[in-house]
């Protein structure tokens, strides 16, 4: 068979039967987990540090054949697939949805521009309008 299945992980669990551990691996886009499970004499197990959230990766997959004829797929070995993902899509918006889109911050942090006075000295004139307003009332 020797087929492969490349996917972003998006959950990684331990679990364990008949006292041998494996991890069970839910990729973005599919709904069934992949179980990888510890390999002969255990290559895979040494590769599980590579099943992080967030990482691309290739599971390269074989066939198990039981005595009764049945076919299993199984998780042969695996590797890191950065360069097998297609490059991302910046999506193309119309001008109503980049409207609603926040506006972008500037480097410093600021999302307004600079006053040529000081926040104090603004204060206070604040504080004045606001006392000559409750005169005039």
């Amino acid at each position: 068979m020797a087929d492969f299945i490349v996917g972003v992980i998006t959950k990684v669990e331990a679990d364990s039967y008949d006292n041998k551990e494996f991890r069970r691996v839910t990729l973005g886009d599919r709904e069934e987990p992949l179980k990888v499970k510890q390999g002969r004499e255990g290559a895979l197990k040494a590769k599980w540090g590579l099943l992080q959230e967030g990482v691309a990766i290739k599971f390269i997959m074989e066939e198990y054949t039981n005595p009764k004829g049945a076919k299993f797929p199984f998780v042969f070995d695996i590797e890191t697939a950065e360069s097998a993902l297609p490059p991302p899509v910046t999506p193309k918006l119309s001008e109503e949805a980049q409207a609603l889109l926040p506006k972008p911050v500037s480097p410093s942090g600021e999302t307004r521009p600079k006053s040529e006075h000081a926040p104090q000295e603004i204060g206070m004139w604040l504080k004045e309008a606001g006392e000559l307003i409750r005169i005039a009332q």
